[in-house]
Parts: structure tokens; C-alpha cells; sequence
């Protein structure tokens, strides 16, 4: 049986429905704090690893001068963040006859490859009026002594292909170290004045412009920290999820039949995001036929000039311009390998024994990396871990397809601090 509802029945019941419950507020708001009160717990906090600067940046030009707040003290340029905000204000001595001041924030990124060209893309372009004696808002005739600002600098451009990209960090790579290859991003605030000759010829009027290039430098953290091992073989088996592997199989040449096929493993933390300044711990394993892997590394104790193995941190930059990609590589760290000693019967196999040799490394920047890596659609940023063996015989190098193994890392600009740590550990 249907039951049908009149349209007054309706109203009555969406009434009810529609009556909330009274709501009073609070006559005292609570209290907020970034610390966990009694009884709650932090379920995951990133802390800063820098404190926050608090001084002033000046620059002066003549009698007038601008002053940027939130400065490390004694900076010798002004460095901004993401979401950062321009704070400070402009000093003027002779104000009488100041008719406006301008505010402008421009961002450049410069890119040339000998394949294809050069390209040039705007990454900022924003202007502010600080003060005018035309503007209607403009409460008397006379600029004041002194004029605050505070502007936001944007996070993203677009390219020139209308696609978005998060604004590419300070950074330059002269053709000296990736030859047929320049790339540059610059950032700059300018303060123009404009004054009028005198009050009775307002219609004339001089500018004076105080350039001022700062660092756009965007902060980026590690996601957990680096998981180190005293013992890698031990700790390979009591915890694997703590270590990514990467394989890279070393095949003969074809038509090579004196060379054998041997394995090179690489194994780094899980994490895969390093700090600039981080130490990069790594193992490395190559394994195979007793009589392929003395091709390579000896098992007596022959000296020899040339390490067998040598690792580095690479740093790829790639460029496409007018539908053309060039690559350059720099290197940016050397490791320090030492190689893990053999069992006491690594003398003993046999030449058709299948063997591994291991390698304890680690690897850092260099300290003039200051950039972590990047993508600004024209241009990208990738690090690698580069690992390459060096057979003692030239001629063995011709016998292998390769004899390098890379694998692509993150490195970022802070490193992980565990906030237990930290002298303020509300914990």
C-alpha cells in the first residue's frame, strides 16, 4: 500500500528538519599550539632545520636606500623561499618631491644547446605601486620618510608552451663545465623612484632605479631518514625492506665467447632521498664465474695501479629546445669504496664457481652543489649513482656491452633531523 503525503505534511516535516540546534560560542576561544597537549601524540611532524632569520638586508643608492626584512645577518644577498614573502621598506631623504615608487620582481631563465639554439622564458614579471601622489587613495601630497612593503613571490610559470611548472631554483651552468651548453636562472627586485625636478614643474620629473638580484632558493625535505648499516650482509637479511636493489646484468658482446656474463647489484637505503649534505651509504655486488670476476679483481694479491671499481654521484642535465634534447653530465661527488674481504676459502673455488665480490661505499656532494634537482620543462635536473668497474686488461673493456650501472636518486636540500632529538621535544 502506497501512502501519499500532502504538500502541508511536507512542509511540516522539511520545517523540523531545517531547525538546527541553538549554537552559542565559547566566550573564551582555546588556545592553539604546534605541541601535543597531555594525552595526544604528534603522528608525524617534518621540524626545520634552520631557524628563522632575523636580519636586514640593506641597499642603498645615494640618500635613498631599501631595506629587506628576514635576512640572515651580514648576507651579502637577499635569499627568498617558496611561498616566501618580500617584506621591507623604502628609506628616502629628500621626500618632498618623490611623485612615485615602484616595486618589480623579475625572474629570467636563460637556456642555449650549440644542437639547437637558445631560448628565453619569463618566469616572473610582477610590478607594485608603493606610493603615488596620483593615486586617489594617497592620503597627503607628501611621500612619506619611509614606505613598507610586503609582496608574495608566485610559486609557478608557465612555460612556452602554456604548461605549468613550480618555479625553478637560482642556478647557472656555464659552458665551461658542459661545453655546447648554458643555462641560467636569475631573479631581481628593482625599486624605482621618480621625482619631480620642483614643485612648479611637476611635469618633469627624474627616476633613479636601486637593483637588487637576490637567490630564489625553494626548500625540500626527505621524506624519512637514511637507514645506515654497521653490517650491510647481516643486515640485508634481518631487515630487506630497508634497502633498494637495482640489478644490471653484464653481458658479453656477441660473438665474444672468452667472455662470461656476470651480475653487478647496487643496493642503497629504501629512502632514495638524500640531503646535499648527506653521506649516501651504498653497497655494491658483482657476482659470476670465479673466472669471469678475475678478469676484473684479482684474488691474490697482486698491486695494482687503476681501483678496480670507482663510484660518483652524476648530475644530468637535460635540454630540449625546438623539438631537439641534449644531455650533459657533470660529476658532483666521488665515493670511497672499500671492498668487503673474501671468505677464507675465496681461493679455493673452483673456475666454474659462481662467486660475488662486495663493496662497502659512500658517497657526498661537492660543497659548491647548492641546487637540488629539478624540472622546468625545458630543462631538467636528474642525480644518478654511477658505478663502473675497470678491468686491469683494456681489452676486456671492448669484450663487454657495458661495464656501468646508474641509478637515479633524489637529492634534495635539507636532511632529515629527528625531531627526538630536538631540544624542544615536547615528547
Amino acid at each position: 500500500m502506497i501512502t501519499m503525503l500532502s504538500c502541508s505534511t511536507l512542509g511540516d516535516i522539511n520545517t523540523e528538519l531545517l531547525q538546527l540546534p541553538a549554537y552559542s560560542p565559547p566566550t573564551i576561544l582555546p588556545s592553539y599550539s604546534p605541541d601535543p597537549a597531555t594525552g595526544e601524540e604528534r603522528l608525524d611532524h617534518t621540524p626545520r632545520t634552520r631557524t628563522h632569520p632575523t636580519g636586514t638586508y640593506i641597499k642603498q643608492c645615494g640618500r635613498d636606500s631599501v631595506a629587506l626584512s628576514d635576512q640572515d645577518v651580514g648576507a651579502s644577498v637577499p635569499v627568498y623561499g617558496r611561498h616566501a614573502s618580500i617584506s621591507g621598506f623604502v628609506s628616502l631623504e629628500d621626500r618632498e618631491t618623490v611623485s612615485e615608487i615602484l616595486l618589480k620582481i623579475k625572474g629570467k631563465m636563460e637556456v642555449m644547446i650549440s644542437e639547437s639554439g637558445s631560448l628565453a622564458t619569463t618566469l616572473v614579471h610582477d610590478s607594485y605601486t608603493l606610493w603615488s601622489s596620483h593615486k586617489p587613495s594617497t592620503s597627503t601630497s607628501t611621500c612619506p620618510s619611509a614606505v613598507p612593503f610586503s609582496v608574495s613571490l608566485p610559486t609557478d610559470f608557465r612555460d612556452s608552451d602554456g604548461l605549468p611548472h613550480r618555479l625553478p631554483p637560482t642556478y647557472e651552468v656555464p659552458c665551461a663545465a658542459a661545453p655546447g651548453m648554458f643555462f641560467k636562472t636569475s631573479y631581481i627586485l628593482s625599486v624605482t623612484i621618480t621625482r619631480t625636478v620642483s614643485k612648479r614643474l611637476r611635469f618633469l620629473s627624474t627616476s633613479k632605479t636601486i637593483p637588487i638580484r637576490f637567490i630564489y632558493a625553494p626548500r625540500t625535505h626527505p621524506w624519512r631518514p637514511i637507514q645506515h648499516s654497521s653490517d650491510f650482509l647481516l643486515d640485508v637479511k634481518r631487515m630487506p625492506e630497508e634497502f633498494r636493489q637495482s640489478v644490471t646484468p653484464l653481458l658479453p658482446r656477441p660473438h665474444i665467447s672468452t667472455a662470461l656474463p656476470m651480475d653487478l647489484q647496487l643496493f642503497l637505503p629504501t629512502v632514495e632521498i638524500f640531503g646535499l649534505d648527506d653521506i649516501i651509504p651504498f653497497h655494491v655486488q658483482l657476482t659470476g664465474r670465479v673466472s669471469a670476476l678475475r678478469e676484473f679483481i684479482p684474488l691474490d694479491d697482486t698491486p695494482t695501479l687503476t681501483p678496480p671499481i670507482v663510484g660518483s654521484l652524476i648530475r644530468q642535465i637535460t635540454v630540449e629546445i625546438n623539438d631537439r634534447t641534449a644531455t650533459r653530465q657533470l660529476v658532483i661527488g666521488h665515493a670511497k669504496m672499500s671492498p668487503r674481504p673474501p671468505g677464507p676459502d675465496a681461493h679455493e673455488h673452483e673456475e666454474e664457481a659462481e662467486v660475488s665480490l662486495d663493496w662497502d661505499g659512500e658517497v657526498r656532494c661537492k660543497t659548491d652543489t647548492m641546487v637540488a634537482g629539478f624540472d622546468a620543462g625545458c630543462i631538467r635536473i636528474q642525480d644518478f649513482i654511477l658505478i663502473e668497474l675497470r678491468p686491469h686488461h683494456a681489452s676486456t673493456r671492448s669484450e663487454y656491452v657495458t661495464l656501468r650501472h646508474s641509478h637515479p636518486i633524489k637529492l634534495v636540500t635539507e636532511s632529515w633531523v629527528d625531531y627526538s632529538l630536538t631540544r624542544n621535544d615536547p615528547r
